[in-house]
């Protein structure tokens, strides 16, 4: 048998998978229950109600932004206008025109100064978050300030290679897993035993991350493990077991899939190599061969920020962004994030930086901020407290330990004269 008919045998039949029954922290009706309340287009298509069609249609017409699918995701509202797309949104609390949209507008590029216009009307007061250059421009020509998200990390499919010493990291993550006998497949649909995998690699991986409560929302869909349109699943198996996967959401341009998001990466295996990256390599194999454009690695946060005179931005917002990517780690792994997708050598040919964007109006910059911030997940007041107290727990505790240490070294004295 080729490697082909093995690949495609995999896929259509999978191993059977081992899970620990005792280790889920909830019962398969339980857990069934709240990813299905997560669904997004799938949902929307039983549903079948006129709204979620024209949202589907559009997006699937014009979602080519890598945050497009995203703007499906359960608990948002929209601004739905039938000749030119729409806007997905949150409300923010400091009045009831003050809303922080997600991404683009889902619309054709022509059309999104009219459909921001519009939706102006009915919500005066936004925040744009994760946007692109040409939505950035026409915010700026209508008197938003735009400053500097971050940078996402692109994959031009076609073109991108492992050749070179600069990305001998990601040769060893494909050489070292392929040596450890680990494997990656694509699974078309998630039966029981794979969705109490999955359950159990999020719980261990959530555990690890510096934010261990709670991870980036709104801007990162949460996390379906259920069968949704047109994303794809792939998992790691070693041992017979799923030892990790990565969720893809697709980017669309007129119908048609044309790239991805890497959305959600996680793993439970614990080696010197990265079974993501090794799950991400197979995957581009896999995207190349079906002519597949883009592979967007997602944003990373705060990097990169140097707003040049290009837009009209807020020196003080970007000082507070550049400031929280050094020193304020604690609130995110804004460093760690940044530096995983370096290995990806973005300064090569078949890979590139998008610069990432914010646009807001010229009023209370940073009030409006930790609205924002809460609406990410993220609780500055509170960690930053945790963070203190951490430290000065930290803090003590080397201190009596260097007491101990120079007590020990001190020579016992003698009673006798």
């Amino acid at each position: 048998m080729n490697d082909k008919k093995k690949t495609a045998a995999a896929v259509s039949s999978p191993p059977t998978l081992k899970f620990t029954r005792g280790q889920l922290g909830m019962t398969l009706r339980a857990l069934k229950t709240n990813q299905e309340s997560l669904q997004t287009a799938v949902s929307a298509v039983k549903n079948s109600t006129e709204t979620a069609k024209f949202r589907i249609e559009k997006l699937q017409a014009h979602g080519y932004g890598s945050l497009a699918y995203s703007s499906l995701q359960k608990g948002l509202q929209y601004f739905m206008h039938p000749e030119l797309g729409y806007v997905a949104y949150t409300p923010l609390r400091d009045g009831p025109n003050s809303v922080c949209v997600l991404a683009d507008p889902i619309c054709s590029k022509e059309n999104i100064r009219a459909l921001i216009e519009e939706f102006m009307k009915v919500k005066s007061d936004p925040i744009f978050l994760h946007i692109s250059h040409d939505t950035g421009k026409v915010l700026n020509e209508m008197g938003f300030v735009v400053n500097e998200l971050g940078v996402e990390t692109v994959i031009e499919i076609q073109t991108f290679n492992l050749v070179g010493n600069k990305k001998q990291q990601l040769r060893n993550a494909r050489n070292g897993a392929k040596k450890d006998n680990v494997t990656v497949v694509e699974i078309d649909t998630v039966d029981d035993a794979m969705l109490k995998s999955f359950k159990k690699i999020s719980d261990g991986w959530m555990k690890e991350k510096v934010i261990s409560d709670n991870e980036m929302q709104f801007i990162v869909r949460p996390v379906v493990f259920v069968d949704e349109i047109d994303v794809r699943k792939f998992v790691a198996i070693k041992d017979n077991e799923v030892v990790g996967f990565v969720i893809f959401d697709p980017m669309y341009e007129d119908g048609k899939v044309v790239g991805y998001i890497a959305n959600h990466l996680r793993t439970n295996l614990d080696r010197t190599y990265s079974v993501v990256d090794f799950i991400l390599l197979e995957a581009l194999e896999k995207f190349k061969a079906e002519g597949k454009r883009d592979l967007s690695l997602g944003l990373s946060p705060l990097a990169k920020v140097d707003d040049t005179q290009e837009f009209k931005h807020s020196k003080l917002l970007k000082a507070h962004f550049k400031y929280a990517f050094e020193r304020a780690n604690f609130l995110y792994n804004f460093k760690n994030l940044a530096r995983h997708k370096l290995k990806y050598r973005p300064e090569l040919e078949g890979a590139r930086e998008e610069k990432v964007y914010c646009a807001m109006k010229t009023r209370f910059f940073l009030i409006r901020l930790y609205d924002v911030y809460r609406v990410l997940g993220l609780n500055p007041l509170q960690q930053t407290l945790n963070h203190l107290k951490r430290s000065t727990i930290e803090l003590f505790r080397n201190a009596l330990g260097k007491k101990k240490a120079e007590e020990a070294k001190e020579p016992v004295k003698s009673d006798k004269a």
